[in-house]
């Protein structure tokens, strides 16, 4: 067993361990004080609505002196407007937590499963061959299952606490094309030990807020792909460890302005024949966070920040078979006024984001039959402002309103300069509340997007746009003691629009037509 490994579970039966010896502390809790009145709530709800829309969620909570328990369970079913798609999604979660003055210790588990069905890529072969009815279906499932525990001891101004964390990923997809069945299979492992060191302090009249962690994480994937003609079974292992610190100074006073400083390293490890073209690159990571605020007044602040952040590739789903792309770095920097009064609030802040080597996923192969492979965009950069505004009108009606305006392009490129295709450069949305005394309440919406460019069209050759649309939407909730009745609507005009068309009028999809919504709500 690897050195990393062994540590890595060495510290889990730690946790175990401690999560054992925690409950004394809870009794010695209890007895210290009169216990408190044991609470229990829930909620039960269901939904139906068009396109085979149908939702049911369960739900279960216990909450007394030392100790809280929740666990909770979810269906939603949806046909989509499309013939033949049909998705489906259960999930279930429970959880605990026991607290004492000395510390608290807990844990979660949580499984989602994903099944999806939709009609193959049309294509006039498929037409001639079979009807409607007897075409072969695509088919997707994807089921996540984690579990976690945690222990957090309080030591004076000291926080000393560490996670451990299981999580497994499976997934199946079916590609039906014109030759035969392509069929693809992941499962994935990851195991993370998070240890933990936090102080609460002053130097001063300044209070300081100082976080020291170390993240240890194991991984591993077998992929599986079989088609007519071939079949291959790989397995890719890969550990990591990042430190990490983070800094919050506050300084008090009229103004009161806070520093805040992040700061986080990781190294992967990969098998020499997985790694990257320049893995050396790809294998050290490094980000960071700054970010500072000033109270100019009571009620109007400024703040500030500026970023970077990273993504690996841990999908390795590319052409080149298996081997991961090189890392995703994003760097950020905003700035940002906001105002708040006690009937009207306002803000406004000025963004900026750059993106290198990006992650995506390439579907121009999606188009001929095939899957399609994930791969590294060219350097691309989105700057823009957005305004965001509410107010009350009366003690029963507030509206709310955003504008954003933003120019996206590719950044040192052959292309330099083009516009990104299918991002909106100007959004604007406004809302209306209405929430008078009583039972009921209601809100209306509106969505406008500018004139978009088509997809797959770099240098900027295709004249036509997809048009500007408008769509408005609307919820009308009723309560009766413990019940609560809803009606929601999307798209009320029913306007047929589309968002995604990846080539110059062409390879368009819709987006939904009108949906309506009823829903039933008991808590207790």
């Amino acid at each position: 067993m690897m050195p990393a490994l062994s540590t890595l579970m060495i510290a889990v039966r730690t946790v175990l361990l401690c999560g054992l010896a925690m409950p004394a502390l809870a009794q010695q809790a209890r007895q210290e004080g009169a216990p408190a009145v044991p609470v229990t709530s829930g909620e039960l709800s269901a939904e139906v609505g068009g396109n085979g829309q149908r939702s049911g969620h369960a739900s279960v909570a216990r909450d007394q002196q030392g100790w809280s328990l929740d666990a909770a369970l979810d269906v939603v079913r949806n046909g989509n407007y499309l013939d033949g798609s049909v998705f489906l999604e259960r999930s279930a979660s429970l959880g605990a937590e026991w607290k004492s003055r000395q510390g608290r210790f807990g844990f979660s588990a949580d499984k989602v499963e994903q099944e999806t069905r939709y009609p193959a890529p049309f294509t006039a072969l498929k037409a001639l061959a079979w009807p409607l009815a007897a075409w072969p279906d695509d088919r997707y499932r994807y089921d996540v299952a984690r579990a976690s525990a945690f222990v957090q001891r309080y030591v004076g101004n000291l926080e000393l606490g560490v996670e451990a964390t299981l999580r497994e990923k499976r997934a199946q997809a079916t590609y039906a094309g014109d030759t035969g069945s392509d069929v693809s299979s992941y499962r994935s492992r990851q195991l993370q030990l998070a240890p933990r060191l936090r102080h609460y302090g002053k130097l001063g009249t300044v209070g300081t807020d100082t976080e020291l962690g170390v993240d240890l994480m194991q991984w591993e994937r077998r992929t599986a792909r079989s088609t007519e003609d071939s079949a291959s079974d790989l397995t890719r292992r890969q550990h990591a460890r990042a430190l990490l610190l983070r800094e919050e100074l506050a300084f008090g006073g009229v103004h009161a302005p806070r520093l805040l400083l992040g700061l986080r390293r990781e190294q992967f490890h990969l098998d020499p024949s997985d790694l990257p073209a320049g893995g050396s690159d790809w294998e050290n990571q490094r980000a960071w966070d700054l970010q500072a605020s000033f109270l100019l007044r009571p009620d109007t602040s400024v703040y500030a920040k500026t970023a970077r952040s990273y993504r690996i590739d841990d999908d390795g789903y590319t052409s080149a078979g298996y081997r991961p792309l090189a890392g995703q770095l994003r760097y950020q920097r905003e700035v940002g006024l906001n105002w708040s009064g006690k009937e009207r609030s306002a803000s406004l802040r000025l963004f900026s984001e750059r993106l290198v080597t990006r992650i995506v996923f390439d579907q121009s192969l999606v188009e001929l039959n095939q899957q399609g492979f994930a791969g590294n965009l060219e350097p691309a950069r989105r700057d823009g402002l957005a305004i965001e505004a509410s107010m009350a009108l009366s003690p029963a009606w507030r509206i709310e309103g955003q504008l954003q305006q933003a120019h996206a392009r590719y950044d040192d490129y052959p292309y330099d300069g083009a516009d990104i295709a299918l991002v909106p450069k100007t959004l604007a949305t406004a809302r209306l509340y209405w929430t008078p005394p009583g039972r009921s309440s209601a809100d209306l919406g509106v969505q406008w997007l500018r004139a978009l460019r088509y997809g797959n069209d770099f240098d900027n050759s295709c004249l036509a746009q997809v048009p500007a649309f408008a769509t408005v939407d609307g919820h009308y909730a009723y309560k009766a003691g413990a019940w609560q009745l809803e009606l929601a609507a999307s798209n009320l005009t029913d306007r047929r629009h589309y968002g995604d068309a990846r080539a110059c009028r062409s390879s368009i999809y819709q987006n939904d037509t009108r949906q309506l919504r009823l829903s039933a709500r008991y808590q207790f």
